[in-house]
């Protein structure tokens, strides 16, 4: 790894290119960075005399893509738990730096975080004390008393800070419009680049009462809205049913997160209010898979595997509807973060290797309202490239394999992999 000079130059040659709209790799191209942005794309040779001492890294044909984008992470999880407050902080934050590494590691240069990193972890990462992606955190979602993200047993009422919290790092409880506001105005303080609430239960932890089917009123979340948009930002929603899905769209919610349970009138209303589907199926792919290890009931697994079943229906509506689908994980702990990028294997049956793609660098980057900034390799746009061996084009499971595969990776126009 090296620092970022932010006169220095690098020139990528003879590489193939990802690049937005088309369906195959385009050969033979040219690609010079200077400092953190790209400076020019060419399929002829680029003049150097301007920048002699340019490093020039030849890609040798491989696969030249933007960086990866997820834009559902969380990593301060210590286990598949979220419910973590009882944990120190430095066993956190520790858990929170390993996590950013590997993703890193593994070509992901950005990540939405969706509830439990805060400025600090984002401080660390722009002082250089940790590596990691660029980071857009959510700070706490916002939940109802006996919402999604309430994680207190019945016999609880308070947490071991004396106060009525959710037992988790990754929420904060508010009720009523006055509240809701509040607590969305101090995220927004904290330097939260979104917000995140929770407009239904759960499928891995309902709540002991009752999972709900919608959480939030219209009018508070509206005013959550409201105050995303008084900041130039907007609102993700973790939210499952089709009650939930359709009071965001009412309240101009942008981003919904699973989604699983919707019908396909509503799916064509996403269409139509310009939302982003968020499906994760790899958060729950990995449950099921490690029930046995972490526990789980059978009744959870079986709910686990008909979520997963009707998320596929959803996605299939989304493509014939055209509405943009992210690319997000929801891991939660270091063993879960391992199946990062299990998440193209997942969609493989259900998507073009092209569209899959997509959702994992272009559209996520407009999601995250950083169009022409991130997920395109195009002049102006910052240099997060990774080169890969093979062509994902053709192949994307090549992208599951990064030991073998990912033989560079750029960051902000600093190189943190470079085994070509």
């Amino acid at each position: 790894m090296s620092s970022m000079d932010i006169s220095a130059r690098t020139l990528f040659i003879n590489a193939n290119l990802l690049l937005d709209g088309f369906a195959e790799l385009q050969k033979s191209f040219q690609v010079m960075v200077h400092g953190n942005r790209i400076l020019s794309v060419s399929k002829t040779p680029l003049d150097h005399h301007d920048a002699p001492d340019a490093k020039v890294i030849d890609v040798a044909g491989r696969t030249l893509m933007p960086g990866l984008i997820d834009a559902h992470a969380h990593i301060t999880g210590l286990s598949l738990s979220p419910k973590n407050i009882a944990y120190p902080a430095s066993e956190i934050a520790l858990a929170a730096a390993n996590y950013l590494r590997c993703s890193l590691m593994d070509g992901f240069t950005s990540i939405r975080e969706a509830g439990g990193a805060d400025h600090g972890v984002a401080r660390l990462l722009a002082e250089g004390k940790i590596i990691g992606p660029r980071l857009f955190y959510s700070g706490r979602a916002l939940t109802q008393t006996g919402g999604g993200a309430d994680f207190r047993t019945p016999d609880e009422v308070m947490d071991p800070c004396g106060q009525a919290g959710p037992f988790s790092v990754m929420a904060v409880i508010a009720d009523g419009v006055d509240q809701v506001r509040k607590a969305a105005r101090e995220e927004l303080r904290r330097g939260a680049t979104q917000l995140k609430v929770f407009i239904s239960g759960g499928v891995v932890f309902p709540s002991e009462a009752h999972p709900t089917i919608y959480e939030y009123s219209l009018e508070e979340l509206r005013a959550v809205v409201e105050e995303a948009n008084g900041r130039g930002t907007y609102v993700m929603a973790h939210v499952y049913t089709d009650e939930g899905v359709r009071r965001c769209l009412s309240a101009g919610v942008r981003s919904i997160e699973h989604a699983n349970f919707v019908s396909e009138e509503t799916v064509a209303s996403m269409a139509r209010s310009g939302a982003y589907l968020d499906p994760t199926f790899i958060s729950l792919v990995q449950r099921i898979e490690s029930a046995s290890e972490t526990g789980l009931s059978d009744a959870i697994v079986n709910n686990l595997r008909a979520t997963v079943e009707k998320g596929r229906q959803v996605y299939r509506w989304a493509k014939q509807h055209r509405v943009p689908i992210a690319f997000g994980t929801d891991l939660w702990g270091p063993e879960a973060q391992k199946s990062q990028l299990r998440e193209f294997e997942v969609r493989m049956d259900l998507d073009a290797p092209v569209d899959i793609l997509r959702s994992a660098t272009r559209i996520n980057g407009d999601l995250l309202m950083q169009t022409g900034n991130l997920g395109v390799i195009a002049p102006g746009a910052c240099a997060d490239l990774l080169v890969v061996e093979g062509d994902p084009l053709g192949d994307v499971k090549v992208m599951t394999n990064p030991q073998k595969n990912l033989k560079l990776i750029m960051k902000d126009g600093v190189i943190y992999k470079n085994e070509l």
